[in-house]
């Protein structure tokens, strides 16, 4: 039956009363669907005529489809997963014979012409027969056009508008998805992190407008620099990150970075001033520094701390120097590397703050980080290096590190500063970790009511640095808050002066350190254990702690470590001297063969060379050793 319908320009049409093959033949052209039938005992698929125009390179029909719809590059190689899924839910599935139909639909896409793809939605009808698969019905429909429109607003969205590259969330969900498709056997990449040189001086003269026209040029030139297929990101004001997958070539890595750091480096100018401005850059390798984003960011931010550290304006590859964990069962551990290295810092802070100091040969690099090392293992505000005018008897800050609350015990008066400073050396006493003052509640202290509130201070923990008889200054730990001073930490703060005042702090150790054993020995002494240092090639014996020290320095002369303390005529079994590799950077946790059993221990290399240009290895035993020989006595 027909009806007629007038419509604005007079034409008339005959509307249909009911579904025909005609209106289905219209609805077709209008949404462009393709049917297709899957026989899945024979694993053919076959397409229903005709083919809509948009999928027409398609073939009519397809013999093993289960593989060859992905070896033929029929799907997007991204897109497999989702086939792989399906036939594994169709074949593996133990409820399909209470489920004799199956629904299913997915997006995905399907090659269009060559190596061009379409995005598609895809539903389909599967027949089971006693729980086997026996066919599949289904139809797709382009969806392209949404994809595309999707695909815009989320680049606007994950866009940086300033510097045009991605947000620091786009970025990170890029690289974790990128890395995620990587295989650590046969693939590599590298992650950078960029940070600028000088940004906020010249943010403070010059202005936030002007500043901002740095950054879009820093912006502009990393684009430059970098492929079109490298994941590119803003992560913070002035920094940056950027992964380059498939890079493998090291040496060209390097000259790529060290050519992007000359061209950044800079001079702006404006209203008669000239401030400069370069650019730091640390990397991390996949699959050697880590699996994971979290894992290559820590190490390519150490990277960016040595650059930093070593006079900014320069590249550095991340190296793995200053221990290696053969106690953790994997080097992929849920527990991060700065963790590690926070654990490491804590159970042996003397051999870790000489093996930084080692690798930079940069007092100043070797406080800032052990600093900032002490101030989050103990989550104080503020940590504060002052260093003493012996002519005028005054103080002056010479390190400093701050936490979140950090400003307020910084930007003081200068009364108030001379004030607190009184106070707190004032109830300076001496204790069995040196000369100490410590409070965990200032109001106990103070006779003015009105004096901690207006300083800030609610805790503080200071220890003197000493040189010789001479006190240089002090190290001091302070919170906002009242809170507890612990055993810990005051430990801590004893090791960490003692390192200050023998190593870190006067001038032109340096060499001395590397080359005289016994510049060591004021140090080590102050270390608790029992502590010794052997020769790696000969293991004789070249330093012992002063629990163990004998009388007469010279019965040690010739002596190996495992016959003189272990009373052993052969090398102990599980000496840790063979496992330490040749270059010596590593922190090793091991067990050694003494008279009574196992003895839980730690060894570090202790110097690149000693005497002679041998090796020396430093060995700290975690419990007491059995008594020593007859020949070694303790000092008294």
């Amino acid at each position: 039956m027909l009806e007629r319908i007038s419509l604005m320009d007079d034409a008339h049409i005959a509307i249909p009363s009911a579904f025909t093959d005609h209106i289905f033949k219209k609805l077709d052209r209008i949404d462009q669907h393709l049917y297709f039938r899957w026989d899945l005992t024979r694993d053919v698929m076959t397409l229903h005529a005709p083919i809509p125009r948009k999928f027409r390179t398609l073939p009519q029909e397809v013999s093993h489809a289960s593989t060859m719809l992905w070896t033929q590059g029929l799907l997007h190689p991204a897109d497999r997963p989702i086939l792989h899924s399906y036939l594994h839910t169709l074949f593996q599935s133990q409820d399909s014979a209470n489920k004799p139909v199956r629904k299913a639909s997915c997006k995905l896409r399907i090659r269009h012409h060559r190596n061009k793809y379409l995005w598609a939605e895809v539903h389909l009808l599967t027949y089971f027969e006693d729980a086997r698969p026996m066919v599949a019905f289904g139809n797709l429909r382009s969806i392209q056009a949404q994809k595309l429109w999707q695909q815009r607003m989320q680049r606007r969205a994950d866009q940086d508008s300033l510097t045009g590259l991605l947000t620091k969330d786009a970025a990170v969900r890029q690289i974790e998805s990128t890395l995620a498709l990587l295989s650590s056997e046969r693939d590599s990449a590298v992650l950078l992190l960029l940070d600028a040189d000088g940004f906020k001086a010249i943010n403070d003269n010059f202005g936030h407008l002007f500043g901002d026209g740095v950054l879009a040029e820093m912006g502009h030139t990393i684009k430059r620099h970098f492929r079109h297929t490298d994941i590119m990101g803003r992560i913070g004001g002035d920094e940056f990150v950027i992964l380059l997958p498939s890079a493998s070539n090291l040496s060209g890595i390097e000259a790529h970075c060290t050519a992007l750091v000359r061209d950044m480096e800079h001079e702006y100018k404006a209203d008669n001033r000239c401030l400069p401005f370069s650019i730091s850059i640390g990397a991390a390798l996949y699959p050697a520094h880590g699996l994971t984003y979290r894992e290559l960011f820590n190490h390519a931010d150490r990277a960016l701390y040595e650059a930093k550290s070593r006079g900014k304006n320069q590249f550095r590859m991340y190296e793995n120097k200053f221990y290696q964990a053969p106690q953790i069962e994997s080097q992929r551990d849920t527990e991060s590397t700065v963790d590690l290295q926070m654990k490491a810092f804590r159970d042996n802070m003397a051999e870790f703050i000489l093996q930084i100091f080692y690798e930079t040969n940069s007092a100043k690099a070797t406080i800032d980080y052990s600093l900032g090392m002490l101030g989050r293992l103990y989550n104080f505000d503020r940590i504060v290096i002052a260093l003493t005018n012996q002519e005028t008897g005054t103080y002056h800050d010479a390190y400093e590190w701050l936490g979140p609350s950090g400003t307020l015990l910084k930007n003081l008066s200068e009364n108030c500063i001379s004030r607190r400073r009184s106070m707190i050396l004032g109830h300076a006493k001496p204790t069995a970790y040196g000369v100490m003052s410590i409070c965990e509640d200032t109001a106990t202290l103070l006779q003015e009511a009105q004096f901690s509130t207006f300083c800030y201070l609610g805790a503080y923990a200071y220890s003197l640095i000493t040189q010789g008889e001479e006190t240089i200054g002090y190290i001091g730990v302070e919170s906002t808050s009242a809170r507890q001073v612990t055993p810990d930490l005051i430990r801590s703060l004893n090791v960490l002066s003692v390192m200050l005042g023998n190593i870190l702090l006067p001038s032109n150790t340096s060499e001395h350190l590397r080359k005289e054993a016994r510049i060591l020995h004021d140090v080590l002494d102050h270390l608790p254990g029992l502590v010794y240092a052997v020769d790696k090639d000969t293991m004789e014996l070249v330093y012992l702690g002063r629990t163990i020290r004998p009388a007469d320095a010279g019965s040690l002369a010739g002596a190996p470590c495992y016959q003189l303390l272990h009373g052993r005529s052969l090398p102990c079994r599980r000496c840790p001297l063979p496992a330490l590799s040749p270059s010596g950077q590593e922190y090793l946790a091991c067990t050694i063969d003494g008279i009574d059993g196992l003895i839980p221990a730690h060894a570090c290399n202790l110097a690149e060379t000693g005497r002679d240009g041998h090796h020396l290895v430093l060995i700290v035993q975690d419990t007491p050793a059995a008594a020593p020989s007859q020949n070694v006595a303790p000092r008294p």
